[in-house]
């Protein structure tokens, strides 16, 4: 029987190169995490059909959304500053077991940034919440 996986949330890198993400490229302060997998659909219905719709899948996406608290120096979070200014392609790792073996303990998608947000709430620290796209296929990792 299958058990759930524990949430590793530091586990999360980003790199602007397409290169395996090491210890120094997980982002701090991050507090939720998630991607989404996607996929757009076609009717094929014709007539004399059986009346109901059928489809067939044709593009698939991606997209992460990630928030957290704001760090000064963090490279990665700059990683992320950075694509948002320039337009450039990030490779946003997710680890969801790392005891897993090759190949089966996350995904590596390379991805833009949409947006990048700072709020700052009185009394509180600065958060950061990032929302990406998918820009290629995902890698097994």
């Amino acid at each position: 029987m299958s058990g759930p996986v524990a949430a590793h949330i530091d586990s999360v890198a980003v790199r602007a190169d397409t290169s395996a993400a090491v210890g120094v490229d997980q982002i701090d302060g991050l507090t939720d995490a998630s991607l989404s997998e996607s996929g757009d659909f076609v009717e094929t219905n014709y007539l004399g059909g059986s009346g109901y719709k059928s489809r067939v899948q044709t593009l698939k996406d991606t997209s992460a959304d990630l928030s957290g608290h704001f760090m000064q120096g963090d490279a990665p979070q700059g990683v992320l500053r950075n694509a948002r200014d320039t337009g450039s392609t990030v490779y946003l790792t997710f680890i969801f077991d790392p005891t897993a073996s090759a190949g089966s303990k996350g995904k590596r998608v390379p991805m833009v940034v949409q947006s990048y947000d700072e709020k700052m709430t009185p009394g509180g620290v600065v958060e950061f919440s990032c929302k990406l796209l998918g820009n290629g296929a995902p890698i097994a990792v």
